[in-house]
């Protein structure tokens, strides 16, 4: 008799677990479906828009630097962005499925990764099939009550968090050490967009994006939307954030491990449309032995064939590498 109570008292234990993460994904499912239709200024039949936005960075750069954001969005197949700091300017026009991409420099800075992932990360928030619900819980944000989704990653354990308003607004995005923060939101039509985006890493202020046009195209000549003849074509879409399906362990350096060197190796990595590693570059330094560890193992990894609907193609993400000494 007590087996068979053991037995009933396990399944319905089970059964409220079960019903637990039920719940959980449905109300997560439910979030990122309402901050969607509240936010993706690009969603197809949205109304076209020309966004100009001032961006400032400090700490990740040699010195504090200001730079430029401006698209013309007519419809997810034909749009124009373009990104200016002082010494590097990029070209971005939007083709059927997929991108044509022209630059000055042959990898992207960080500031330039991080404003694209800033305002990616809010236009569309979403769950990618490779991350589970960790959790959905109420709690204070700035000052404010916000719902936070927690999400895993299925393969590395990275943990991801999303936190929305009560209006369903995404407030917050955090993954790793880096940390997104929007405020000030304004009415586009239907949609909302903030005045304000704040980026952190390891809790020091990197990027403030300051959001001066949300309108209605000026000029939307159709000679704006043809790519240039030394552009690359690329996927459309990106991988925020990049989870590899292979990887290979980097080796701490002797002699890195005997100095007491620690740090995090910050890499540009441009993906084949196969998956694999074609160059990855240096963009965050923690030391010659250290990025070239980094460095030897990156380039062995492999990333599932980009794609965003249509045939795989080129991609480009960051990967960082961590090294810390632990002692036992």
């Amino acid at each position: 008799m007590n087996r068979l109570l053991a037995v009933v008292l396990l399944l319905q234990f089970q059964s409220h677990v079960s019903l637990a993460k039920d719940n959980g994904d449905q109300r997560s499912a439910d979030l990122l479906a309402k901050a969607g239709s509240l936010q993706n200024i690009r969603q197809q039949e949205s109304q076209p828009f020309q966004l100009r936005l001032r961006v400032h960075s400090e700490h990740i750069v040699s010195k504090p630097i200001d730079g430029s954001f401006a698209e013309v969005w007519m419809t997810p197949d034909k749009w124009r962005r373009e990104i200016a700091f002082p010494g590097f300017t990029q070209l971005e026009v939007g083709d059927v499925g997929s991108k044509w991409l022209s630059r000055n420099m042959d990898f992207r800075p960080r500031p330039v990764y991080l404003t694209a992932v800033a305002i990616d990360a809010f236009i569309q928030p979403s769950r990618s099939p490779d991350e589970v619900v960790k959790s959905v819980k109420n709690r204070k944000v700035a000052g404010s009550e916000a719902q936070c989704v927690e999400v895993v990653g299925k393969n590395d354990r990275r943990v991801r968090e999303l936190c929305f308003d009560s209006s369903g607004l995404l407030i917050r995005a955090s993954f790793g050490k880096q940390r997104f923060e929007y405020s000030s939101f304004s009415k586009f039509g239907t949609k909302s967009f903030p005045k304000i985006i704040r980026v952190y890493e390891s809790d020091r202020r990197v990027l403030d994006i300051q959001a001066d046009e949300l309108t209605p195209p000026s000029d939307p000549r159709p000679e704006l939307f043809e790519h240039r003849g030394s552009g690359r074509r690329m996927a459309g879409c990106e991988i925020w954030p990049a989870e590899a399906i292979k990887k290979v362990a980097p080796q701490y350096p002797s002699e890195a491990r005997a100095a007491h060197q620690q740090g995090t190796v910050g890499l540009y990595i441009l993906l084949s449309e196969q998956g694999t590693v074609e160059k990855n570059t240096v963009v965050q330094s923690a030391g010659v032995s250290l990025d070239q560890s980094a460095m030897e193992a990156v380039k062995q990894w492999q990333y599932p064939p980009p794609t965003c609907g249509g045939p795989p193609l080129p991609t480009e993400i960051e990967v960082q590498v961590n090294y810390e000494l632990r002692t036992e």
